[in-house]
């Protein structure tokens, strides 16, 4: 449990101050995995409640999957954040100023986690390298990877950036900005065209996240075989086990499950977001400026954690969320089911946006023989053999092709608004 030293004013994230010993619980957070609020939140936050004002210094924020909503907090909640149709719903929990946390006071208050965490990351990774030397670091450019960087700095591995060709703007900035610094990153990038790929087989969702394998995976095989000769490859990640339910139990060290000759090791497996953040300006690391808005850098399509993402790039990069909602990434609804009234053995879609009915008609004879349109593409009847996650892809492929219609004037190329994008 996550504690509060008053004298530090810091929390303690193992419940024990390094500095001061006993520390008051705060049991009103039940998440572990806290982040630093970004300033561009803060802000954003600040302008839409009243009667509280969060000042200068570092405040935590966090998801509660239990009851849904996101929670700001120093020793007590503060602020409340509930989605509320398509809008999110600010709900002060205190009055007056509040003053953050210093970093200085956080590595006090837990100093001690932080140096067993360091060694035991170190020892492991050390264990690992002494039987095999073929190993390499998969660089993203964000926070993670930059202090897995720092901790094996001794071993000079080299550092491997996955050009996805979807990263923000700020991620390609920051391993520009490093290279120009002296660090030796290598980039292995997509050869596949995200957007033309997206046009065929829709925007990604969380089950069928086609895009990993074509702009992550396949260039990191490419890039391993032409290195390592299909010799097995050590590669060092910064993933953490409390970024997400699907690694709570991911092993310290795998079998990649795509590339036959990577094995993937996770020193940093048991670190919480706030320890890399402690360690970061503690050691005063170079951070990418995308974490002044969002608590990861990675590709901003993404369907994970998109919903809120989302809501701050209407703010922050509106050229991006302009094509999201373009796309209809943000959509809860795409269509409805009905049995048909008369009898036969068919469904009934009914589309809101009758120009997406009529583009689904236009993809269905890839599927089917026999299907029917009606009110001008409102409503589309189709046969009852039709599994519904077919009619999801054909959704998807369509919505693709509607936003890329009016966007692109070559197949290849992404749409002029991601090309003109600029922070706004």
């Amino acid at each position: 449990m996550i504690g509060w030293c008053e004298k530090c004013w810091s929390i303690a994230l193992d419940g024990w101050c390094s500095m001061h010993g006993e520390t008051k619980a705060i049991p009103a957070i039940n998440a572990l995995d806290v982040r630093p609020l970004p300033e561009f939140e803060k802000q954003f936050v600040n302008d839409h409640i009243q009667g509280l004002k969060l000042g200068d210094g570092i405040f935590i924020i966090y998801g509660d999957r239990q009851l849904r909503k996101i929670v700001i907090a120093l020793d007590k909640p503060l602020v409340e954040i509930k989605l509320q149709g398509d809008n999110f719903n600010f709900t002060p929990l205190a009055k007056g100023y509040v003053k953050g946390m210093n970093p200085d006071s956080l590595f006090d208050a837990n100093s001690q986690r932080l140096e067993r965490l360091t060694k035991v990351s170190k020892a492991f990774a050390q264990q690992e390298l002494e039987s095999n030397k073929n190993a390499l670091i998969s660089f993203s450019g964000g926070k993670d990877s930059v202090v897995l960087v720092h901790l094996l700095k001794d071993y000079g591995l080299r550092k491997v950036f996955i050009d996805t060709t979807i990263e923000f703007p700020e991620t390609y900035r920051f391993i520009s900005y490093l290279k120009n610094e002296g660090w030796d990153i290598d980039t292995a990038k997509a050869k596949e065209n995200f957007f033309r790929l997206f046009r065929l087989m829709g925007y990604p969702e969380r089950r069928n996240r086609w895009c990993c394998k074509t702009q992550k995976f396949e260039p990191f095989e490419r890039y391993i075989k032409e290195h390592f000769k299909g010799e097995p490859v050590l590669v060092f990640g910064g993933e953490r086990r409390w970024e997400s339910v699907y690694r709570i139990d991911e092993p310290f060290k795998r079998q990649h499950r795509y590339i036959t000759n990577q094995c993937s090791v996770h020193p940093m497996l048991d670190w919480f977001a706030m320890d890399v953040w402690i360690y970061t300006w503690k050691n005063k690391l170079p951070v990418n400026e995308l974490y002044n808005y969002y608590e990861r850098a990675g590709c901003w399509l993404c369907p994970f954690g998109l919903t809120y993402r989302a809501f701050l790039m209407k703010h922050a990069h509106p050229r991006l969320y302009e094509f999201l909602q373009k796309v209809g990434a943000m959509s809860k609804s795409q269509f409805n089911v009905h049995l048909c009234t008369e009898g036969k053995p068919m469904n009934h879609l009914v589309f809101s946006d009758k120009h997406l009915g009529v583009a689904v008609s236009k993809l269905l004879p890839s599927v089917c023989d026999l299907f029917e349109v009606h009110e001008d593409g409102k409503v589309v009847c189709v046969s009852t053999n039709i599994p519904k996650t077919k009619l999801k892809a054909l959704i998807r492929q369509a919505k693709a092709s509607l936003a890329f219609s009016e966007q692109v004037t070559h197949h290849s190329e992404p749409p002029e608004l991601i090309k003109q994008y600029a922070v706004s």
